[in-house]
């Protein structure tokens, strides 16, 4: 594509559009491949989309060894990205998968006014989704005392995918690979207690998030973390527009499976409602 071609699209996305930026976040120790069609679809709508990768919290497929840094590190990166993009735009929105989401609401904590919107994906405050076993509270040993410096965490399915054929293709690159779209093969136990501090970090400050136009979307069948975790949301947010949507045929990696095609055109139309200020100015919980 030349630069006068490049130029005539651009001059057709609507300006709202143009000073909206996207940030993409993530699940924990990941890549920002698990957020690659929703990424695409904005960059396709004109938006200013930015993956973002973080040292100590992204998988670095350079290192022998995934080490993971204090979570308030992971926040300064988004805050550091916030600050960059708010010089050259009117809007940010957050978009954030999983840990993805809790570092989304620990930024919006963290950056006030200047976060201007959050898509909130497969949100986990709290594991409590159906594969997740009896002995989950035994966990903090193995994250704040000596007995867990050994411990890892392995993937397994299915994966965070109920569709088959993705389940199988995410299988055949962890048997060759460290990492899928779906996340790493491995989770050390420094990664999962820095995620167990953002978590209580950000179940505490809830309420102090500032901006006003929240869309939570979550899997009915998530096996990591039920739909519960909208109601934790719907109670500790103060927002003016609080939406969610519940997809029917997906489990917790939901820009993967089944419904991803709706997590797209639900993220997009809410990208579009806040570049053009037409939320509504009530809350919308169901």
């Amino acid at each position: 594509m030349s630069a006068r071609d490049a130029s005539d699209e651009l001059s057709l996305v609507p300006p709202e559009v143009q000073r909206t930026a996207v940030v993409l976040l993530h699940g924990l120790c990941s890549t920002p491949d698990e957020l690659l069609t929703v990424q695409s679809a904005l960059r396709a709508r004109g938006y200013a989309a930015h993956p973002l990768s973080i040292d100590g919290y992204s998988f670095d497929a350079n290192a022998p060894m995934q080490h993971a840094a204090p979570y308030e590190r992971w926040l300064d990166a988004i805050q550091a990205q916030v600050k960059t993009l708010r010089k050259q735009h009117d809007r940010v929105m957050l978009v954030g998968i999983s840990a993805g989401s809790s570092l989304a609401l620990g930024a919006a904590i963290r950056c006030g006014r200047d976060v201007d919107a959050l898509v909130l994906m497969s949100t986990t405050l709290r594991f409590d989704g159906w594969a997740i076993p009896r002995t989950q509270f035994l966990l903090p040993l193995a994250f704040y005392t000596p007995l867990g410096r050994l411990w890892q965490y392995r993937e397994r399915p299915p994966y965070g995918v109920k569709n088959e054929r993705v389940r199988a293709w995410i299988e055949r690159e962890l048997r060759h690979r460290k990492i899928s779209r779906a996340g790493c093969s491995v989770l050390g136990v420094d990664h999962l207690r820095e995620h167990d501090r953002l978590i209580r970090h950000v179940r505490s400050n809830l309420n102090a998030v500032q901006c006003d136009n929240v869309l939570a979307l979550h899997a009915q069948q998530d096996e990591v973390a039920s739909v519960a975790n909208l109601g934790i949301l719907a109670r500790g947010l103060r927002c003016r527009a609080f939406r969610t949507v519940v997809v029917a045929n997906s489990y917790h990696m939901i820009t993967i499976d089944n419904d991803r095609q709706q997590v797209v055109r639900e993220t997009v139309s809410f990208a579009d409602a806040v570049a053009h200020g037409t939320m509504p100015a009530h809350p919308l919980y169901a």
